[in-house]
C-alpha cells in the first residue's frame, strides 16, 4: 500500500514537470511593455484645406481663364459634366466655354476681378466684375468700341478639386445697352446658339444638358 501512494506521487510529481518544460519552450509572442494597438484608418481631409483648396480652384476661372485666355488649364478646372446655369437656361461646359470665347473675342482686354469670394463645405460664391473694350467681333456682338462695366455673381460647386455645377447670376441686358447692341437682337443671337448646341447634341446622341442637383 505504502508503495502504491509512492508511486502515484512520482507519477504526479513526473506529469507536472512535463508541462512546466512544455510550457517553458513554447515561443513568447508578447513583447513586454507593448501593448498591441488595433489598425489605425487613414486620417480624414482637412476641411480647412478642402476649402482653401477649392478658392484656389475657383480664383484660377478669373485670374487665368477669362483675364488672361488660359483655356488649357480647363480640363484641371472643371469636370468633363460640369453644368453651368443662367437664368432658366442650362449649358453644358463645352458650351458655356464657347460664349466665354466669345466675349473674349468681342473684349480682347477683358479682365474679370474676383471682388469677393464666400466658402461654405463644397460651395465657393464670388462677388466679381468684368470690364473692357468691344474691339472685335464675338457672341454676335460688332466692333463697336465701347467700354462695358459688368458687375455679377458666381456660385461653383467643387467635387474633387474640380467645379462640376456652376451658377451665374448677371444681367445681359445691360451689357448689350453698354455695348451699343439692341438687346433684342442680342437675345436673338444666343436663342440661335441654342438652337444650334441643341442639334449638335441631338445628332450627339445626348440632347439633354445634366440637371443640376
Amino acid at each position: 500500500m505504502r508503495h502504491g501512494k509512492i508511486l502515484g506521487f512520482a507519477v504526479l510529481v513526473f506529469a507536472g514537470l512535463c508541462t512546466l518544460a512544455v510550457a517553458q519552450t513554447r515561443p513568447n509572442t508578447k513583447v513586454p511593455g507593448k501593448v498591441a494597438m488595433p489598425p489605425t484608418s487613414a486620417p480624414a481631409q482637412n476641411p480647412n484645406a478642402v476649402e482653401e483648396r477649392n478658392k484656389v480652384v475657383v480664383r484660377k476661372v478669373f485670374d487665368d481663364l477669362f483675364s488672361h485666355g488660359r483655356y488649357e488649364e480647363i480640363p484641371q478646372i472643371y469636370a468633363r459634366n460640369c453644368v453651368v446655369h443662367h437664368d432658366n437656361k442650362t449649358s453644358k461646359l463645352d458650351e458655356s466655354i464657347a460664349e466665354g470665347k466669345g466675349w473674349r473675342a468681342a473684349a480682347p482686354d477683358m479682365v474679370m476681378t474676383a471682388n469677393k469670394i464666400d466658402i461654405s463645405g463644397d460651395m465657393v460664391m464670388v462677388d466679381w466684375t468684368a470690364h473692357g473694350t468691344n474691339t472685335g467681333k464675338g457672341n454676335g456682338v460688332p466692333a463697336t468700341g465701347k467700354r462695358f462695366v459688368i458687375h455679377g455673381n458666381s456660385r461653383f460647386r467643387l467635387v474633387n478639386g474640380q467645379i462640376v455645377e456652376v451658377w451665374n447670376n448677371y444681367s445681359r441686358d445691360e451689357l448689350f445697352r453698354q455695348l451699343g447692341v439692341n438687346p433684342t437682337l442680342g437675345h436673338l443671337y444666343e436663342k440661335t446658339q441654342e438652337l444650334v448646341a441643341a442639334v449638335n447634341r441631338y445628332f450627339a446622341g445626348n440632347d439633354e444638358a445634366q440637371p443640376s442637383r
